[in-house]
């Protein structure tokens, strides 16, 4: 599928946004980032914002994506909303996947609505003790970037957070196990990331390519 039949889908994008209406953020990327988007107040995103932690790691591990789909998965906004996301994959010759065309639906005006037909029937009383309606956040749920700045802060948080005890002080082992779950997550597609991530850790472009192909030759253990 070359770039130009991919942008044809920037038209369906828009009319798939007004169709479905302000609750349904409708998203087109490439492999690299966002190509068109409506809606999208829903997740906080415009084009050229870098694809979601799962694209990434549907992209890191394996681009002949298996079905054609996935769908009615949970996601987070970056406004801490949770939303039902589904996935197209956009292939083209031989299987091999080159764009994603996604809907991400929020649902919590719903909710909210949900919330004052029961108030209507119930006392208030009986509301508080008996009806509770909310949303259950899942680990491992979709997580979307504004930028990538955003997207870079987020992935070194996880490794912080995955290493009690840590200081800031890296060591060439603590540099590299960075680097193995940065490129396990499929943050080094994403244009842009090299500078990003090689002035956090306080080396040359040079080394941290030098450390990514390291990385990719040997089984050096990611962070959990």
């Amino acid at each position: 599928m070359k770039e130009n039949k991919l942008r044809q889908y920037c038209q369906l994008v828009s009319f798939l946004g007004q169709a479905l209406g302000p609750d349904y953020e409708v998203v087109l990327t490439d492999l690299h980032s966002i190509l068109a988007i409506s809606n999208g107040q829903v997740s906080g995103r415009a084009v050229g914002g870098p694809l979601s932690d799962i694209a990434l790691k549907i992209l890191q591990a394996n681009r002949q994506a298996k079905g054609s789909c996935i769908l009615n998965y949970q996601g987070k906004g970056i406004n801490g909303k949770l939303l039902r996301c589904s996935t197209f994959f956009l292939k083209g010759a031989g299987g091999r996947l080159e764009g994603l065309l996604c809907v991400n639906f929020d649902d919590s005006r719903y909710h909210e609505l949900a919330q004052k037909i029961f108030v209507l029937c119930h006392p208030d009383s009986y509301i508080q003790q008996n009806v509770q309606i909310n949303q259950v956040s899942q680990t491992g749920s979709e997580t979307f970037y504004s930028d990538l700045s955003t997207l870079i802060d987020d992935m070194f948080a996880r490794v912080n957070d995955a290493s009690p005890g840590f200081d800031g002080k890296l060591s060439y082992r603590d540099k590299l196990k960075i680097v193995s779950s940065l490129y396990q997550n499929g943050v080094f597609s994403v244009k842009g990331t090299i500078p990003e991530v090689s002035a956090r850790l306080g080396v040359s472009a040079a080394t941290l390519y030098r450390y990514i192909n390291k990385v990719k030759g040997e089984a050096v253990p990611a962070m959990p």
